[in-house]
């Protein structure tokens, strides 16, 4: 018996963005912390061991100071009543009181503080406890921090000298283990740790409750991506999000590639539709004329010459209107952000007028160009001249008996406008709405006469638009018509600096 295929396969685990990032947070700020931490715990305990330096340093001067007025040599009998309260042989309350004043007294009382006596023959003659470190006659203060039992000790050896003689009686030998610094620095350890653990903690908390919002809007443009890839013609787009950060401008950057990926497959069907039904009729005049010569029209030359000068007419005719076509479908997919090419306006118009005229001299083009050689364009100068042929072409096709164009171009503050005016066949009002539609003509029968697809001014209305311009139409039947072009200029600081950089380097 066959077993089965699994039909879900088991997930596997991955570190997700929050997990990431909440790590990456909560280990940075314990690094962070863990390092200045370590600062002050060095800063910290260092000062308390140099107060503990001079605390010892200042009790062994006073031993000293002490000590310094015994005559005849330093002797137990003689420092016993100078160091030990029991010895002062008074037990008033003012002994008392002054015991407790005494800083030597109080020195001795700590368990981890050590004072030996030695006298100039670096013989014990005191000490308030067993010492663990070897002593070391010296001939002039000496401070040393060692290691004793695993621990920092700091001792101090002092000579003692006769006030009035300044002879050598004796030695101070301090011993101090530093309890009070280690109780002082396991506390401060302590409340460290503690602190790391609730900044990490919190930095944790905090990292993750921001990575979740973050990872909230990918998840959103996540979900729309899956949209549209289940089915690319889907009108679904990313949410309005809160906020104004790269996440907000991906969240439009990617609508608008969908809008403009959406148009591009509106554009695409259009095109198939319109070549579909365009190209129907002189598919079907070659067929027909084709069975007709296969029937019997090839054994007559005048069938024959008719039947292939109309297939070869519709085949023109076909190449045509695949060829306004395809520039139809350029025009609509033209962006103005995406065009860096200044065109000089003058120069373009000047041009085409020649170039029409040359081509069709039974008609007078008047121009009246009012512009300077400074007014410009940010837009393709193979565009520009394509708007002019078109609507000079389209003046000169529905013309009737005067043969007369007029074109003029003036400018104000902001744009550069161009009229073209003929004083053909005119358009009704009802045709002005509609004479920039796709494939549309005014008098379809009249208009193939003249070799017009019904694209032409479409694409010319494409074009205008696409670079934040405008193109009208006012008309009289059986007077003409003007067409109109208004274009942004382009500002004179951005015609500068295109001129500077269009300028060649030597």
């Amino acid at each position: 018996m066959k077993k089965e295929p699994q039909q879900t396969q088991k997930k596997k685990f991955r570190f997700t963005l929050r997990i990431k990032w909440s790590l990456a947070v909560g280990l940075t700020i314990f690094l962070t912390f863990m390092i200045f931490a370590s600062i002050l715990y060095a800063s910290f305990y260092n000062n308390l061991v140099t107060q503990e330096k001079q605390s010892t340093d200042e009790t062994a001067k006073l031993i000293a100071d002490r000590l310094s007025d015994v005559k005849g040599g330093l002797k137990g009998r003689a420092v016993l009543p100078l160091l030990v309260p029991e010895y002062y042989g008074a037990t008033s309350q003012d002994a008392a009181a002054k015991f407790s004043q005494d800083s030597i007294v109080n020195q001795l009382s700590r368990t981890d503080f050590n004072i030996v006596i030695y006298n100039q023959n670096a013989k014990q003659i005191f000490a308030s406890q067993k010492p663990k470190v070897a002593f070391k006659p010296v001939e002039e203060r000496r401070e040393e921090l060692v290691r004793v039992d695993g621990r920092s000790t700091i001792v101090v050896t002092l000579p003692i000298y006769q006030q009035s003689s300044y002879d050598l009686i004796g030695y101070v030998f301090l011993t101090n283990r530093m309890d009070n610094v280690r109780r002082s620095a396991e506390e401060l350890r302590l409340q460290m740790f503690v602190l790391v653990v609730i900044a990490v903690l919190f930095s944790g908390f905090v990292g993750y409750t921001i990575v979740y919002r973050l990872s909230k809007r990918i998840k959103m443009i996540s979900e729309t991506i899956q949209k549209v890839d289940r089915s690319p013609e889907s009108s679904a787009r990313i949410p309005e999000m809160p906020g104004n950060d790269e996440i907000n401008d991906l969240a439009d950057q990617f609508n608008s590639m969908l809008d403009q990926v959406q148009r591009y497959i509106e554009q695409q069907k259009e095109f198939v539709g319109d070549v579909s039904h365009e190209l129907r009729t002189p598919v079907a005049v070659i067929q027909g004329h084709l069975q007709l010569l296969n029937r019997w029209g090839k054994d007559d030359p005048e069938v024959l010459a008719e039947s292939l000068a109309a297939a070869s007419q519709e085949a023109s005719r076909m190449n045509s209107l695949i060829e306004e076509m395809l520039q139809l479908t350029r025009a609509e997919q033209v962006e103005q952000k995406n065009v860096q090419e200044v065109t000089d306006v003058r120069e373009v118009i000047m041009q085409i007028v020649d170039n029409i005229q040359m081509l069709h001299q039974d008609f007078s083009i008047m121009a009246d160009v009012d512009l300077d050689n400074e007014v410009s364009v940010r837009m393709n100068r193979n565009h520009l001249e394509q708007i002019l042929v078109i609507l000079l072409d389209n003046a000169i096709k529905y013309s009737a008996t005067r043969k007369e164009i007029h074109l003029s171009a003036d400018r104000d503050q902001q744009h550069i406008k161009i009229l073209v005016q003929d004083f053909g066949l005119g358009i009704s009002p009802t045709d002005q709405q509609r004479i920039f539609d796709r494939f549309y003509r005014v008098d379809k029968a009249r208009s193939r006469e003249r070799g017009g697809n019904g694209l032409g001014l479409s694409i010319a209305f494409r074009l205008v638009k696409a670079y934040g311009g405008e193109l009208t139409v006012d008309s009289v039947e059986g007077s003409g018509s003007i067409f109109k072009v208004s274009l942004p200029i382009l500002p004179t600081f951005e015609n500068s600096d295109a001129e500077e950089e269009n300028t060649p380097t030597s």
